[in-house]
């Protein structure tokens, strides 16, 4: 999706206009955002089934607590009763085993001593009526006492047992009721995860779908911003290329004026020398003879125009000077002001204007955008190729040199430094946000480096 995007930002930056990009650039871009806007709608149609389900969840959940919550009070209540039964219990026994004592006792009395017969004879021996009554009396009392002692022993060991029936009943209920609150707890444990499975279900599909709907419109506000420094860009290069168009037509009216006047100055002379050779023999001879050594003398300076620009142009150690009688200013460095043809705030304008500040002017190469300054300007002289040092012109169409890849138009630059791991560090215009003087280091693979004729 990005290189799409990318290609499609590169490709407006040298054909398309500045509004042309934001169809193409963002169709596919529109389209995911679309998608992940159906999927936001359809997760949030879910919503209800999903909040459903979570209220199911909670619902058991809550029953299971309230459950859990009455069982523990259950178990509480048994322990305390089972506390209470367990001190009955010792209370009772203590008691059955003090009358277990004294019953024991006396039945080993009435073993030893005879007990039976001594009743007998305490009634016999008696002095009178009275006393056997008494004697008869206390007998029954003893007896009853034994008897009511032997009745109330075998209701609290009935006692006893029905409260250990009723604590082993309880006991077992208890164990049942502990059982039941760990499987309650497994169970509250199993609904309470499953809730937050579900929680965490519904809540991820919407995060995802919006986080990467977030990200395609944080892509598409990028993509929207690079087209439009692309779409400033352009605007800048257009202005550069009309501005070059005009400056190389004025100068080619201006030649051409010069032409035309040069011309007409020569046909006037030789019209007014043809006029002077009819007026007489003797002088049309010697005036014959005249032209003839400033034809010579004209050839001369002719000769002596182009040796003088071969002369200057290998000294130099440049390329041969044309020979058109004006050799010293037609080859080797061009020393003499002339208009800046490469107007605009561009690259190929810093470059110039950075020879011009040393009294160096680059004439008009054409084409003569930065990437063929490489090639076309050593073909028509303007420039030629020397080695990579500080100070000279760098010109390519490489990727990491121009800035994208697949441009048309190349790039120019000046050579700040030139680094040891195979780089060089530049100083360019028409670059980036910062136009003028921006520095940059870059691979030196792919570079031609130059110097002006």
């Amino acid at each position: 999706m990005k290189k799409k995007i990318i290609s499609a930002i590169l490709m407006s930056t040298v054909v398309l206009s500045a509004a042309a990009p934001l169809s193409g650039v963002y169709a596919d871009t529109n389209s995911d955002i679309a998608k992940q806007d159906a999927t936001i709608s359809s997760a949030q149609s879910a919503k209800a089934q999903a909040q459903a389900q979570v209220d199911s969840l909670q619902s058991k959940v809550d029953s299971l607590q309230q459950k859990q919550a009455s069982t523990k009070a259950q178990i509480a209540k048994i322990e305390s009763e089972a506390k209470a039964l367990n001190a009955q219990i010792a209370t009772l026994n203590e008691s059955i085993a003090e009358r277990t004592k004294t019953l024991e006792a006396q039945a080993r009395s009435a073993q030893v001593n005879s007990s039976a017969t001594n009743y007998m004879d305490a009634v016999v021996n008696s002095k009178s009526l009275t006393d056997v009554i008494q004697k008869v009396t206390a007998i029954a009392t003893v007896s009853s006492a034994n008897k009511q002692m032997l009745e109330q022993q075998e209701k609290e060991q009935k006692e006893l047992s029905q409260k250990s029936e009723t604590v082993k009943k309880n006991y077992n209920q208890f164990v049942s009721l502990s059982q039941s609150l760990d499987s309650q707890a497994q169970e509250l444990t199993s609904q309470q995860a499953e809730l937050k499975v579900a929680t965490l279900n519904y809540q991820a599909t919407i995060a995802t779908a919006q986080d990467k709907k977030q990200s395609l419109l944080d892509e598409k506000a990028a993509a929207e911003k690079a087209a439009q420094e692309a779409a400033k860009k352009q605007a800048a290069y257009e202005a550069q290329q009309k501005e070059a168009a005009q400056a190389q037509a004025a100068s080619t009216a201006a030649t051409t004026k010069a032409v035309e006047e040069a011309t007409s100055t020569v046909s006037s002379s030789q019209a007014s020398q043809s006029s002077s050779n009819s007026s007489s023999s003797n002088s049309s001879s010697s005036n014959g003879s005249s032209g003839s050594s400033s034809s010579n003398t004209g050839g001369g300076n002719s000769n002596t125009g182009g040796n003088t620009g071969n002369n200057t142009g290998n000294n130099t150690g440049n390329n041969t000077g044309n020979n058109t009688g004006g050799g010293s200013s037609s080859s080797g460095i061009n020393s003499t002001p002339i208009a800046n043809p490469y107007a605009g705030g561009g690259c190929t304008d810093y470059v110039w204007q950075y020879f011009a500040a040393q009294g160096i002017y680059i004439r008009n190469i054409m084409p003569g955008n930065g990437g063929q300054w490489a090639t076309n300007g050593p073909a028509q002289g303007v420039l030629h190729v020397v080695g990579a040092a500080p100070g000279v012109i760098a010109s390519s169409f490489s990727a990491d040199f121009v800035g994208y890849a697949n441009s048309p138009y190349g790039h120019v630059a000046i050579v700040k430094s030139v680094n040891s791991n195979g780089t060089i560090t530049i100083k360019e215009g028409g670059y980036g946000t910062t136009w003028w003087g921006h520095e940059r280091t870059v691979s030196a693979s792919g570079v031609t480096f130059l110097m002006p004729n």
